[in-house]
């Protein structure tokens, strides 16, 4: 016989009947208010925490299928339901040092160093402050404390700063006037935010440049993250993407970090990473 199964709610309760695992938490509103009520309970970080898995919000639906048919979807999402995320937790921390990483394409990043706190099931030690007018914004300083959360529970990110703790002894950020990977004058343009290393030959550019062409929206070759690419460096083994291809066994197993099982891995990712489309190259 054919299932007369017309809501949501109907749909979940026959999965449950069959023994498969499906949320006991859902629940069936009957109007608006009775909607904000469980988005509310929800809420609570001490409800929350009653669950085995992390949450970061609510998905709210239209019951009736064949009312979801009628809505039908947009090129993104269905009209017929709709998330509502719960604002990020958010700690108070200390930033004990504000250092500075170059990119790839020589941009200077402040990146703040702060006492590890737990934040959103994390530890946090470390925030990117994107550039210095947001670090001048915010008025950040060396020993501020600060309001920290995780962007989209994941990023972690500076909110504020809490001046009203200031003792006197925080020090303004400034960007330096040099590079401190290359020792090059560091250049900002008009109109532009960010603070660039111009130099083609600076190690910290090469580095990270390497680390992107071995990353997943890359060629995605396994095994050569962060870690390794640098290790390979360090070792005068690479330095430019080619390198990559050059590599022997016998150069791997000179390394720390390398076993024959895990030199054989490297090497058959490398080889697979050719079978890449040129999207992936160029992007690279």
């Amino acid at each position: 016989t054919g299932l007369a199964i017309h809501t949501q709610g109907a749909a979940l309760e026959y999965l449950h009947r069959l023994g498969l695992r499906t949320n006991p938490h859902s629940k069936v509103c009957g109007d608006f208010s009775e909607v904000l009520d469980f988005v509310r309970l929800w809420q609570e970080k001490d409800q929350r925490k009653s669950l085995p898995y992390d949450i970061d919000g609510v998905v709210v639906k239209v019951n009736e299928l064949p009312a979801q048919r009628d809505l039908g979807t947009t090129a993104r999402s269905p009209r017929w339901a709709i998330a509502y995320k719960f604002p990020a937790e958010q700690v108070i921390t200390k930033v004990l040092k504000i250092g500075v990483q170059v990119g790839r394409t020589g941009a200077l990043t402040p990146l703040a160093e702060l006492e590890p706190t737990l934040v959103a099931g994390s530890t946090v030690s470390r925030a990117t402050l994107h550039n210095e007018d947001i670090v001048s914004e915010r008025d950040i300083r060396i020993g501020d404390y600060v309001v920290l959360q995780k962007a989209g529970d994941v990023i972690p990110e500076i909110v504020r700063s809490l001046p009203e703790r200031r003792d006197g002894s925080e020090l303004p950020f400034q960007m330096p006037t040099d590079c401190p990977a290359c020792g090059s004058q560091v250049v900002r343009m008009p109109g532009e935010a960010v603070t660039r290393c111009v130099n083609g030959r600076c190690p910290a550019q090469r580095v990270e440049k390497l680390i992107h062409f071995a990353s997943k929206g890359a060629m995605d070759i396994e095994g050569l993250g962060p870690a390794n690419v640098m290790q390979l460096v360090e070792a005068g083994l690479v330095e430019s993407p080619v390198d990559f291809y050059r590599l022997a066994k016998e150069d791997l197993l000179s390394l720390e970090r390398f076993g024959e099982k895990s030199a054989d891995n490297l090497l058959a990712a490398i080889a697979q990473s050719k079978e890449q489309p040129l999207a992936r190259l160029l992007f690279g």
